[in-house]
């Protein structure tokens, strides 16, 4: 049966969760099925536009991504401390600049209109405000956005109706920063992982192409939640280091091309991120390949998942025993 939302997604445990979408039979409905022959490729920029777009209105950073041909994957972040310092003209913005509407809080947004809102108005503009400040920090709507928005447009392009996702997306709580590590290098291997990518570099619509891109310039992309520089720490970056996370990166690209049960020498990991969280090599090895798979809803530590456990009040929590294997 699957887990209430509300269980899966817990900001006192982990603002970070890893979020799955499936299209419907697995049909290659994002990029070129060669039962049928049809090309739907470009629907993959549909996604990086719209995830741009999200991320800019929502109080949720994208760490990490990949558009694949019939799934997506996606690595976010909640700030919800954010919302808390917009106010109520700021919060109807934003909702607005992703649901358009002629309601009376799209009114408020002119401000020719807003002084001839009664105060019965108002005070219905400052609780419907109340409510798009939650919503903007909800991964479900923003999720809902996301793959709505997609799927309407697929849609109108086939000239057909029904479902284009498979179900609700699948989402994992993301623990502890062994976890983050984990998903974020999980994700971006995606199309390496698949053979349709052979190097980062050719990884289309996925976070790491983008990153390479903007690090040639020296800067980081925009769009993404930033990892640490020299230049660029503290709360609003992801506590790993960019250039670790690349090395690591492309040492797991080049070990999973060449077959993971090589041994020799030049093959072996020299990862400092690897030694700082003290994970084997064997185990990074089933983390960035089948991390989807080893968990279930909940990624970390023994620790940190039993506390996760605590907090729901259960008596089992699936995946504490793969936790026990690979993270201790």
């Amino acid at each position: 049966m699957p887990i209430a939302r509300s269980k899966q997604i817990i900001l006192s445990q982990t603002s970070y969760y890893h979020c799955i979408s499936r299209c419907v039979r697995k049909a290659y409905l994002c990029g070129f099925d060669k039962y049928t022959g049809a090309n739907y490729e470009h629907r993959r920029s549909w996604f990086e536009t719209r995830l741009n777009k999200l991320s800019n209105a929502f109080a949720i950073d994208v760490c990490a991504y990949a558009i694949m041909h019939n799934h997506t994957h996606l690595v976010l972040h909640i700030d919800a401390q954010r919302t808390k310092n917009w106010n109520d003209l700021e919060v109807i913005k934003r909702w607005h600049s992703v649901h358009p509407s002629h309601s009376v809080s799209a009114m408020y947004l002119d401000p020719q209109q807003r002084k001839k809102l009664t105060s019965i108005q108002l005070a219905t503009v400052r609780k419907i405000a109340d409510i798009y400040r939650q919503r903007l920090c909800s991964i479900s709507f923003f999720m809902k956005a996301l793959n709505q928005y997609i799927a309407l447009k697929a849609n109108r392009e086939d000239d057909c109706t029904g479902k284009f996702w498979e179900s609700r997306f699948k989402s994992q709580a993301l623990l502890d920063e062994r976890a983050i590590l984990s998903c974020m290098i999980y994700v971006d291997l995606n199309p390496i992982r698949a053979g349709i990518a052979t190097s980062l570099e050719n990884s289309h619509y996925t976070s790491i192409k983008k990153r390479l891109s903007a690090l040639r310039t020296g800067k980081q992309p925009n769009e993404l939640k930033y990892l640490k520089t020299q230049f660029e720490s503290g709360s609003s970056c992801i506590d790993i280091k960019l250039e670790y996370y690349i090395q690591l990166l492309q040492q797991t690209a080049s070990r999973l091309k060449n077959g993971s049960e090589s041994n020799s020498t030049d093959q072996k990991f020299k990862s400092p991120l690897l030694n700082q969280f003290e994970i084997s090599e064997n185990n990074w090895l089933t983390l960035s390949t089948s991390l989807e798979t080893e968990f279930s809803y909940v990624v970390g530590s023994v620790s940190s998942m039993q506390k996760y456990k605590k907090k729901l009040c259960q008596k089992k929590l699936k995946g504490i025993s793969t936790a026990l294997r690979l993270f201790q």
